[in-house]
């Protein structure tokens, strides 16, 4: 005859040092071969060092390849400005050339006077471009 039980008994319901005793009387830990602990522990610290030992290396192929990135940029940075600081003079010296007499025969103004004072506006012009870039336009700062 086959009888099913009328209640079932989830583990949560059981006590838990009931179970543990009724596992301890039917399973027999096996007994474990001397310095097995020290083995496992030593085996854990030696694949932990290994992967350690491998993440530095990456670590330092990567910080070499970004020094090299860095300095390239860094040279083709210092390039770009030189180029530019001497297309820079190149164009103020042509727009001075350009302007220098049309300033002295329009207000009749010596040669003295006419260059500091192109220098001086061309100046001007480059640092409100350049607080223009920085700053944003100058609107926001008078409120218009």
């Amino acid at each position: 005859m086959h009888t099913t039980p009328t209640t079932i008994h989830a583990d949560a319901d059981l006590p838990r040092d009931t179970l543990d005793r009724a596992l301890a009387s039917c399973l027999v830990a096996p007994d474990l071969p001397a310095g097995f602990r020290s083995r496992v522990v030593a085996a854990v610290l030696a694949e932990q060092l290994q992967e350690l030992s491998v993440r530095r290396h990456q670590l330092e192929a990567e910080h070499a390849q970004e020094l090299v990135r860095l300095r390239k940029g860094y040279a083709s940075l210092k390039r770009d400005t030189l180029s530019l600081v001497t297309a820079c003079a190149f164009a103020a010296g042509a727009c001075a050339q350009v302007a220098l007499p049309w300033l002295q025969s329009r207000f009749d103004l010596d040669s003295a006077m006419a260059a500091p004072l192109l220098a001086l506006l061309i100046g001007l012009a480059t640092g409100a471009g350049v607080w223009a870039d920085r700053f944003g336009k100058t609107g926001r700062l008078f409120g218009m």
